[in-house]
């Protein structure tokens, strides 16, 4: 006689036992989520990168050509600031964005990043300045980041064709089983900074998604 196990069932179970299980790079689709553009980048750096896609840090992005209107600022003035990005994909795994600071200190944590589910989960993270975020200019303020944020650009900015700049990315990971089968709807950014205290803005924002699991392969086994 003999008896018959999906893969999918000992696939689930064994994640379960060893907790969280990295899945490679290679296997997740990369797609930029267009936002709300409200500031020109270039007023900072007149060589910054643009393109749709284009890559930095080894993803994909896209950032708008026109110089007007290009990136997310959290703009001048005090008190809170946000923006809705819907985003309505399953099996994201990832999601990577790029983001700097106008002024501001190690430790500030004034910009959060809310990800809404599609069970009603809510997962939050907050940006530290001087670990996950950091100035654009790096000739003063906050000069610090640790990984997994990276440096995935650097050049000259305006007025001064001197002025040394850079772009950082961060990366958000949801691996763990808690998330199969969810639909991440929507991220919300907020800052709460102040003119010459602290101020983010965001260049662009891309999200990993998973393969689709196909169907259940069924083993037979003896018993």
């Amino acid at each position: 006689m003999k008896r018959m196990i999906t893969l999918s069932v000992l696939v689930i179970m064994g994640c379960l036992a060893s907790g969280p299980v990295p899945q490679a790079r290679g296997a997740l689709t990369y797609l930029p989520v267009p936002f709300e553009y409200n500031s020109n980048n270039w007023q900072r750096d007149v060589n910054y990168p643009t393109g749709s896609p284009v890559v930095l840090g080894g993803i994909p992005f896209t950032i708008p050509s026109n110089p007007h209107n290009n990136t997310w600022d959290s703009n001048a003035g005090s008190g809170l600031k946000t923006i809705t990005i819907p985003v309505n994909r399953a099996n994201v795994r990832e999601v990577h964005t790029l983001f700097n600071c106008s002024w501001g200190s190690s430790g500030q944590q004034f910009t959060t990043l809310d990800f809404y589910w599609s069970d009603g989960t809510v997962d939050q993270k907050v940006l530290t300045a001087g670990v996950d975020i950091r100035d654009w200019w790096n000739a003063g303020w906050i000069d610090t980041i640790s990984p997994p944020t990276v440096q995935v650009y650097k050049g000259t900015g305006t007025p001064d064709p001197y002025l040394p700049t850079r772009v950082d990315k961060q990366i958000f990971t949801f691996y763990h089983p808690f998330y199969a089968g969810k639909t991440l709807e929507k991220i919300v950014v907020t800052d709460n900074g102040a003119t010459g205290v602290y101020r983010a803005f965001l260049y662009g924002l891309t999200i990993g998604i998973s393969p689709n699991v196909g169907p259940a392969i069924f083993l037979l086994l003896d018993q």
